[in-house]
């Protein structure tokens, strides 16, 4: 977000798989290539208009297009050329959008919650930085599946759904919903979800810090591997401090004193 980190790893993944476009990114490109068809399909935002870059798309697009090839040859061609559309700034999308439709609904957002048309773009596609996130956060999630409890869960999953909002990740939106939905699986009696409460607070402060922490290291020219350990540091804190407050305790204590001085304050009343 603030540094180059997110921009290299794309470049790591556009250099392993460069090359001229084969029949199978011209397969993918079909509608945007054709001129009859290219004015309505958004320009260099094609790819989440026509139908052939999500992976399902790309798939019945590059099915057949070369008799000389075998299925695993195809299989090959077609993850190669994701692969090269994932590592450009466009990105692939997770689902085709009518773009009438797709219009509307950012015109609507914009003018009603002042969300950004081009973030409502990135949170409809993703790249390979964003393939790698979201694979971390999968991993995390299956290695914490039975050995969490219902506070380490509902954590896990408000870190993952505030780095998916700010990095407009869909594919961590995806996984913080999964995760939330095992947190309230878990949580089987009234304690239980004050507890998954508990842990989507201090999951979105962890998260939060670490991620602020990035931003104004990034700001202040650091590298990206610095501004990555002043992040992670920030967060690793954050996580302690947070461990340690209750936000239910916290509104249970404060209703408690709001009801003791109301009470003081009728018995005042009442003697006067």
């Amino acid at each position: 977000m603030a540094s180059d980190l997110s921009g290299d790893l794309n470049r790591l993944v556009a250099v392993a798989v460069k090359g001229t476009p084969t029949v199978y990114d011209k397969a993918m490109d079909a509608k945007y290539l054709d001129p009859a068809l290219r004015s309505g399909l958004g320009g260099s935002y094609h790819r989440l208009f026509d139908g052939g870059h999500t992976i399902a798309g790309a798939v019945r697009a590059a099915r057949g297009v070369s008799a000389d090839d075998t299925v695993v040859q195809e299989a090959l061609g077609t993850i190669k050329a994701l692969l090269r559309d994932a590592s450009t700034p466009r990105g692939l999308p997770l689902a085709t959008w009518d773009k009438s439709t797709f219009d509307s609904v950012a015109a609507a957002l914009e003018s009603n919650f002042r969300i950004p048309k081009a973030w409502f773009y990135e949170l409809n596609t993703y790249d390979a930085a964003d393939l790698l996130g979201g694979a971390i956060a999968v991993v995390s999630v299956i290695y914490r599946w039975n050995r969490a409890d219902t506070e380490e869960f509902a954590r896990l999953a408000s870190v993952i759904g505030t780095s998916a909002a700010v990095s407009a990740n869909p594919l961590l939106v995806v996984v913080s919903i999964v995760a939330m939905a095992r947190a309230y699986n878990k949580a089987s009696s009234a304690d239980e979800f004050a507890e998954m409460i508990d842990g989507g607070f201090k999951g979105a402060a962890t998260s939060g810090a670490s991620l602020a922490a990035i931003a104004v290291a990034g700001s202040a020219g650091a590298s990206a591997g610095v501004a990555l350990l002043v992040g992670v540091t920030a967060g690793i804190l954050a996580y302690k401090v947070s461990d340690k407050v209750s936000l239910i305790a916290v509104a249970r204590f404060a209703k408690d004193q709001a009801t003791v001085i109301f009470a003081n304050a009728k018995e005042a009343t009442r003697r006067v």
